[in-house]
C-alpha cells in the first residue's frame, strides 16, 4: 500500500513538476519587491538608463554616417590619386574622336575603383576639366549644376579636400532622384589643378540608416553646420516633455539632431510599477516558503556538485568525490561525472603512456626531415677540387667528410657533449670552405661547457642555414660567428652572420611558421624549432632577429643538461 504513494515523496518528484509549484513565484517575487520597494528611484535610474541607451544609439548612428562617408570619401582619393586618371586629364583632346577616347579609357580606370553605377547607390561619376566633361554612368537633365562656377569654386577651395553638397533633387533616367555630390580636385605631377572630380550618391544610404537605426519615439534630423536640414525629418523645437540632443560627426560637420518622448519611452516602466503592487501581497508569502525548499532542494545540491567539480579538476580521484540527496536530475548529473571523471582518470593514464610513445615517434620523425643535400655538396666540393687542382687537399676534405659520416653513424644517443659537436662543426666548416672560401668562422665560448650536452647535429643546420642564405650572395668577405653563453640556468648558443639579412615581410612570414600561425612547412628551420620544442619542451626553442644588409641571428634556447642527468 505504501508503495502507491511513494511517487508522492517531494524528493522523487522531477525537477520539471517542482518548477511548476516553486520555480516560476520564485523568478516573480525578488521582482515584484523590488520593484515596490524602490519604484521611485528605480524608475529614475530606469529613465537615466533608457536616456542614455538612446544616446548610444544616437552616436552609433553617427559612427555609421561616419563609416559611410569615410567610404565615399575613399573612392574619390582613389580616383584623384590614380595616376592614369590625372595623366588623361592632362591632355588636350584635339577633336571629338579623342574625346571618345578618352571618355572610354576613363571609364576602365573608374569602375575598377567605383564598382557598379546604377541608381540605388552611385548614380554616376563625373570628370569636368577646362576642355571637357566626361560622365560615367548616369547623366542629369541640367548636368548637376556642375557648369556653375559657384560649384567648382566650392570644390577647389577645399583644395583636393572632399567637398559634400547638400541633396538636390535631379531628374535622371526620367525619374526625380535625390543625390549628394561629393567632389575633390584633381592634380596632376606638378600639383596643378587640371579639373575637378565628383561622385552623384543617391541619398537613400543617409535615410536608411536614420530609419533602420532607431524606433518611432524617436525622431532624428541631420543638419550640415550652417544648420541647414541635409536628411531626415525636420524637427520643429517645442518646450515640452520631449528631450532633445545633438551629436556631431567626424566627417562634413554633420550634426544628428534628436527628439525622443519620455511618454512613450516610459510607458512600460509605469505599467510594471502598477503590477508590482498588485502582486506583492500575494507573492510575499508564497516567496519565502518557495526560497526554503528551492534553495534545500536545488541550491545546496548544486553547489556540493560544484565542489564536487572543483575538486576534480585539482585531481582528487573520483572514489573520494561525495553523493547528496536533492533534485532528482541533480543527482543523476552528479553521478553522470563521477561516472565520467573514472574515465577521464583511465584515459590520463594511458594519454601519459601515449604521450612518451608520441614524443619519442615525432622526435625520430624530425631527425628524418633533417634534409640530406649536405652529402650532395660536400662530394660535388671534392669533385671540384679533383677536376682543378686534381689532388691537393683532397685527403684534408676526404678525411673531413669521414669523420662528419662516422660521428652520424657510431653514436646513437640523443644526446651528446657539446665539445663534440663543436668539434664535428669544425669538419663541416672546413669542407664549406672549399665552395665558400671568403668567409671567416669563429666560435666565442663565454661560459664553461666541458660536461654539457645538447642534441646531436643540433647545430649544422644553422651554420649551414646561414653559408647558404646569409653569405652566398654578399660582396665581400663574410663571417660567421657562433656564440655560447649561460644565463639563469639557459644555455644560448646564437648563429651570427654579416649577410643579406632578411626583409621584413619575409622574417614576419618565417617567424608564424615557427610559432604555429602558418600551416606552411617548407621551412627548414621549422625542423629545428620543433625537434628543440619535442626534445626539451614548449619553453624552448629557435629564435629568429635579421636586418637587410646587415645580417642574422639565430638563437638557441636549451636547458642546461650536464653529464650524468
Amino acid at each position: 500500500m505504501m508503495k502507491k504513494f511513494v511517487w508522492l515523496r517531494w524528493r522523487n518528484w522531477s525537477f520539471a513538476y517542482k518548477l511548476i509549484i516553486i520555480y516560476i513565484p520564485l523568478i516573480v517575487l525578488p521582482s515584484v519587491i523590488g520593484l515596490v520597494i524602490l519604484t521611485e528611484s528605480y524608475n529614475q535610474a530606469s529613465k537615466e538608463e533608457i536616456t542614455q541607451h538612446s544616446k548610444v544609439i544616437i552616436d552609433l548612428t553617427a559612427d555609421k554616417i561616419d563609416t559611410q562617408i569615410s567610404e565615399y570619401d575613399d573612392i574619390t582619393l582613389k580616383l584623384i590619386t590614380t595616376p592614369e586618371i590625372s595623366q588623361l586629364l592632362s591632355k588636350n583632346p584635339t577633336n571629338k574622336f579623342e574625346q571618345i577616347e578618352m571618355q572610354r579609357k576613363l571609364e576602365s580606370y573608374v569602375k575598377p575603383i567605383v564598382g557598379e553605377i546604377d541608381t540605388k547607390d552611385i548614380v554616376a561619376c563625373v570628370f569636368v576639366t577646362k576642355d571637357g566633361r566626361y560622365v560615367i554612368g548616369n547623366d542629369s537633365r541640367n548636368d548637376y549644376f556642375d557648369s556653375e562656377q559657384t560649384f567648382k569654386n566650392v570644390i577647389n577651395e577645399k583644395r583636393g579636400a572632399p567637398v559634400w553638397l547638400n541633396p538636390h533633387f535631379f531628374t535622371i533616367n526620367q525619374k526625380e532622384l535625390k543625390v549628394f555630390r561629393v567632389g575633390r580636385t584633381i592634380k596632376n605631377y606638378a600639383y596643378q589643378p587640371v579639373g575637378i572630380v565628383y561622385l552623384v550618391i543617391n541619398s537613400n544610404w543617409l535615410e536608411n540608416i536614420l530609419i533602420n537605426q532607431v524606433g518611432p519615439e524617436v525622431q532624428l534630423e541631420v543638419v550640415d553646420s550652417l544648420g541647414q536640414h541635409v536628411s531626415g525629418e525636420t524637427l520643429p523645437f517645442t518646450e515640452d516633455t520631449d528631450e532633445w540632443s545633438m551629436v556631431k560627426t567626424k566627417y562634413n560637420n554633420w550634426s544628428i539632431v534628436t527628439k525622443y518622448s519620455f511618454d512613450e519611452l516610459y510607458e512600460s516602466i509605469s505599467d510594471m510599477s502598477r503590477f508590482s503592487r498588485g502582486l506583492i501581497v500575494i507573492c510575499t508569502l508564497i516567496g519565502l516558503i518557495a526560497t526554503y525548499i528551492l534553495v534545500m532542494d536545488l541550491i545546496v545540491p548544486i553547489r556540493r556538485m560544484r565542489i564536487n567539480m572543483n575538486r576534480g579538476i585539482k585531481g582528487v580521484r573520483p572514489e573520494k568525490m561525495i553523493k547528496f540527496n536533492g533534485a532528482k536530475e541533480i543527482c543523476e548529473l552528479n553521478d553522470l561525472f563521477i561516472s565520467v571523471m573514472y574515465d577521464i582518470y583511465n584515459l590520463m593514464e594511458k594519454g601519459k603512456e601515449n604521450e612518451k610513445l608520441k614524443r619519442k615517434f615525432e622526435i625520430k620523425l624530425l631527425q628524418r626531415q633533417l634534409s640530406p643535400h649536405f652529402l650532395y655538396n660536400t662530394l660535388n666540393s671534392i669533385r671540384w677540387i679533383a677536376m682543378i687542382k686534381k689532388q691537393n687537399q683532397i685527403k684534408g676534405l676526404v678525411d673531413a667528410l669521414s669523420r662528419l659520416l662516422s660521428y652520424s653513424l657510431r653514436n646513437t644517443d640523443e644526446l651528446v657533449s657539446l665539445e663534440e659537436e663543436l668539434s664535428i662543426i669544425k669538419e663541416y666548416v672546413k669542407i664549406q670552405k672549399v665552395r665558400y672560401q671568403d668567409f671567416n668562422f669563429v666560435i666565442d665560448i663565454g661560459t664553461k661547457i666541458d660536461d654539457l650536452k645538447i642534441l646531436k647535429f643540433l647545430l649544422q643546420p644553422l651554420i649551414e642555414n646561414a653559408l647558404i642564405h646569409g653569405l652566398s650572395n654578399i660582396e665581400g668577405f663574410g663571417e660567421i660567428i657562433l656564440s655560447i653563453t649561460m644565463e639563469n640556468k639557459i644555455l644560448y648558443i646564437s648563429v651570427i652572420d654579416n649577410g643579406v639579412g632578411i626583409a621584413s615581410d619575409r622574417l614576419s612570414y618565417i617567424q608564424d611558421i615557427l610559432n604555429g600561425e602558418s600551416l606552411d612547412k617548407h621551412i627548414g628551420l621549422k625542423s629545428i624549432h620543433e625537434r628543440i620544442k619535442a626534445s626539451y619542451g614548449i619553453n624552448y626553442g629557435l629564435n629568429i632577429t635579421s636586418e637587410v644588409d646587415k645580417g642574422t641571428t639565430m638563437e638557441v634556447k636549451l636547458p642546461i643538461i650536464r653529464n650524468g642527468e
